[in-house]
């Protein structure tokens, strides 16, 4: 029976005490004048692409050339009518087609299959530079005749919003 009664009465009283001390506690905003404010500067590096460019003519080589193809078949050809046997008539084909792809290609490298052709360049280089950048504000501002000092993300202007918290001691 002891243990029913004490513990919620000790509760209570706790409960009492702690909201006594509460009301007691007292918040409230006000505003004080700036005095003094100071930008506080960093010194940042970044990197800005610049883009070059310019105009380059080039030799441009053109490879489609088919004649060694049709100096094959022509050659083959004429490899087959000139053998006389049937036997004489493969090895005529083969060494026809061989023969004529190969005069093809050289003919075909003797004429100019490659032109001139302007073509636009560019590349990209990477410069490293600084800017000083802002990165808060040393802030005094007086209250009640006290000249306080604190640190912001902002410029506050010329008043300073502050939380004034007041609680009794003892």
């Amino acid at each position: 029976m002891f243990k029913h009664t004490v513990i919620p009465l000790i509760l209570v009283c706790s409960t009492s005490v702690l909201a006594d001390h509460r009301r007691d506690s007292v918040r409230h905003t006000q505003y004080a004048q700036v005095t003094h404010v100071q930008a506080i500067y960093e010194r940042i590096s970044y990197t800005r692409p610049t883009e070059q460019c310019w105009r380059e003519e080039t030799v441009i080589h053109d490879r489609s050339s088919s004649a060694p193809i049709f100096g094959a078949i022509i050659g083959g050809a004429l490899g087959n009518e000139l053998g006389h046997h049937k036997s004489n008539k493969r090895v005529g084909t083969v060494v026809g087609a061989v023969l004529g792809a190969t005069v093809a290609a050289d003919i075909s490298r003797g004429r100019s299959n490659s032109h001139y052709e302007t073509i636009d360049r560019c590349e990209t280089q990477h410069h490293q530079e600084w800017r000083e950048e802002v990165v808060g504000y040393d802030v005094s501002y007086r209250y009640q005749g006290e000249i306080y000092h604190t640190r912001l993300p902002y410029n506050p202007g010329r008043e300073i919003e502050i939380e004034v918290n007041i609680t009794p001691r003892g």
